[in-house]
């Protein structure tokens, strides 16, 4: 078995984009390839138009936000924005202003001399996305960035991110196993099994016509009939539906 087999699929500027499916499905595998983290064995991967899997990681236009924020935490939340401008080499000048226009996108320019340990999760997550879009990505990569949060704080977290890429207009592509993330924040959804995808869609469209059995039972709660359709509907082993 392959982690991602033959996959095909284009994602729309400025759109959010949710990777969906069980554990070991090739998701998160999928999200490493677009940063540049793992090699595919054949394939192209493009970024506006320009192959980048043989870029490193470092030089794509693509940052990534990690379930667990991956913060300094000998570094105040200015220092950590900051990391990635200084090892690109952004002059003195520029950084200052650049790390504050993104503490103030996600609303933590007050807590910009605090360091990891002083924040909550929450907070920490804010530093976690003025980190990667500090850098004016045009992909910002998400892998399951709020799985560490209690369900309100989770539900929160949601609302902003989707206001926040509303506001900018980058290309978020979300990695989650959580059916109800996928629902409330995204334009599509690509439904992930056994590394390939089962199906792509708005989340109207694979919710009301789920295109397999997996796509319906993972997405929502439903009752299934085995039966045949006929001219005068689907008999099953219970009658005709």
């Amino acid at each position: 078995m392959v982690a991602v087999d033959s996959m095909n699929l284009s994602i729309k500027p400025g759109e959010f984009l949710s990777l969906l499916g069980p554990s070991g499905c090739g998701k998160t595998t999928t999200l490493r390839m677009l940063a540049g983290f793992e090699q595919p064995d054949a394939g192209h991967i493009r970024v506006n138009g320009q192959e980048v899997q043989n870029v490193p990681s470092y030089k794509r236009e693509v940052n990534t936000v990690f379930q667990h924020y991956a913060l300094f935490p000998h570094m105040t939340v200015a220092e950590n924005v900051a990391y990635g401008l200084k090892q690109s080499g952004t002059p003195k000048s520029e950084i200052a202003a650049r790390v504050a226009e993104a503490l103030d996108m996600v609303q933590m320019s007050k807590l910009a001399e605090r360091r990891p340990r002083q924040m909550s999760g929450g907070q920490q997550q804010r530093v976690a996305v003025a980190r990667a879009l500090v850098n004016r990505p045009s992909v910002l990569l998400l892998d399951e960035p709020l799985g560490a949060l209690d369900r309100k704080l989770r539900e929160e977290m949601q609302i902003e991110l989707k206001l926040l890429q509303s506001r900018l207009g980058i290309t978020f592509v979300f990695v989650t196993h959580d059916q109800e993330e996928a629902m409330s924040m995204s334009d599509r959804i690509a439904i992930m099994l056994d590394g390939h995808i089962e199906q792509l869609g708005d989340p109207e469209t694979v919710y009301e016509h789920p295109s397999s059995a997996f796509v319906a039972g993972f997405i929502g709660r439903n009752n299934f009939w085995q039966g045949t359709a006929t001219d005068n509907g689907a008999v099953a082993d219970d009658g005709t539906v």
